[in-house]
């Protein structure tokens, strides 16, 4: 730049750039490859699996909510179970009726460590919808796929009970007990 030499001068900022980007151009080459081997292949436009992400990941969480919310009363019930038991066993047992009493203890201790799965699953749940997310943002940014806004869930058949919010024409129990006393049944 100082001996006005412009030639030169753009050569070196283009292998400065060149330099820059080989790095970038070095990473993105392996997140390509790594999708590519997880996914199959990259998802052609108008691939109808990667326009469903959204919705299996808002699937996903449903899950782990209603998976949580069952383990904590699942827990809330181990608790209340217990209590149970020290006010029978506060009235005076015979030895097998004690007995008795350290079985369901250790029954309810055992259904207590096993809602630890819960947690367990709904983490590893909660990092693969991340994940999830995190790529179909990508192939959006990148104009693969395009983004389906209209209709997420509209073709999705019957893909299990109905999950509030996701599903527009969701019918309770209730609708169906009062459809089958309806009928008579």
């Amino acid at each position: 730049m100082e001996r006005g030499d412009d030639v030169s001068l753009r050569g070196e900022v283009e292998a400065l750039a060149a330099w820059r980007a080989a790095s970038l151009v070095k990473g993105l080459s392996r997140i390509a490859r790594e999708l590519g081997d997880a996914l199959g292949e990259i998802p052609a436009q108008g691939n109808e699996a990667a326009n469903e992400l959204p919705d299996a990941c808002d699937r996903l969480d449903h899950v782990v909510k209603t998976t949580e919310e069952a383990s904590l009363r699942t827990l809330d019930l181990i608790e209340a179970g217990r209590g149970h038991l020290d006010r029978i066993a506060a009235g005076g047992l015979d030895d097998a009726q004690r007995a008795e009493l350290d079985a369901l203890r250790a029954s309810l201790s055992e259904i207590s460590l096993a809602q630890s799965f819960q947690d367990l699953t709904g983490q590893t749940i909660r990092k693969v919808v991340g994940i999830v997310r995190r790529v179909h943002e990508g192939f959006n940014a990148l104009g693969l796929p395009p983004e389906e806004h209209a209709g997420r869930s509209a073709k999705a058949g019957l893909a299990g009970p109905a999950v509030p919010g996701l599903d527009r024409h969701a019918v309770s129990q209730e609708d169906a007990d009062d459809l089958l006393s309806a009928l008579g049944l």
